[in-house]
């Protein structure tokens, strides 16, 4: 026990003269410093980046060939007037009849109206103007009537112009003389053999045709109706417009 006691005293005394050192200074142990960890470097926050979403390509667009404009029409140009007036058809004189006793029916017309006339030329020949139209009879033949008379004269036309004229007023005569009221006795005198007769069927009078003997004439008639006696209307014009008894038929 005792030898233990003094092993422990010679332990403590070694472990104090070790203590100190040669200054003679207390050198105060200094803490044994602890390694800190090495600090772990934070990586810098990286800003969004937008995403780029991939990029569908573009179907090539084809060229269109833009439409040719149309031309553009000029404008009209606007008619510069005249000095010259205006010439303004004067009304037509209806105070004297279109036909007089001084007119004579012949195989070319009656007066100064001819076969072969448009209504236009006539009316402006004799003058007149004209009542009656196609309303009267159809395009191709209808009947006509001077508006300032006289009474009883008729112009047919027909294929659109005049081609003949029926007459019962006894004021217009042939050049020869012949006219309603004439007798067929008279006609024989007048006219002799250039006449071919045609009785009626039923025995009521004759149909009586001065024919002209001059070629370029052979077409044109004078025809006279009458009641076996005398004149009862009479016609000229051409053939075949002037044949039937009655205009267009």
């Amino acid at each position: 026990m005792r030898r233990s006691i003094a092993l422990v005293a010679i332990l403590v005394l070694f472990l104090a003269a070790c203590g100190n050192d040669d200054t003679g200074e207390d050198a105060t142990p200094e803490p044994t410093a602890t390694e800190a960890p090495a600090p772990v470097s934070t990586p810098a926050p990286v800003e969004d980046s937008p995403v780029e979403e991939p990029v569908e390509d573009e179907p090539a667009t084809e060229s269109v060939e833009e439409p040719t404009p149309a031309p553009v029409d000029e404008p009209t140009p606007i008619p510069i007037s005249t000095a010259e007036p205006i010439e303004v058809p004067e009304p037509v004189d209806l105070s004297d009849p279109a036909f007089s006793s001084s007119d004579k029916l012949t195989t070319a017309g009656l007066g100064s109206m001819f076969f072969g006339m448009t209504p236009e030329e006539a009316a402006q020949s004799l003058p007149t103007l004209w009542a009656g139209g196609p309303e009267d009879g159809t395009p191709r033949c209808y009947l006509l009537a001077p508006a300032n008379g006289p009474s009883g004269v008729v112009v047919t036309i027909y294929n659109s112009s005049i081609e003949r004229v029926d007459v019962t007023n006894p004021s217009i005569t042939t050049r020869s003389g012949a006219s309603v009221g004439s007798t067929e006795a008279q006609l024989h005198e007048l006219f002799g053999e250039r006449l071919v007769v045609t009785p009626y069927a039923d025995g009521s009078g004759n149909s009586i045709q001065f024919v002209p003997v001059d070629e370029p004439d052979v077409d044109y008639r004078v025809i006279f109706e009458t009641d076996g006696t005398s004149v009862t209307s009479m016609r000229a014009g051409r053939l075949p417009a002037v044949a039937p008894a009655e205009p267009c038929t």
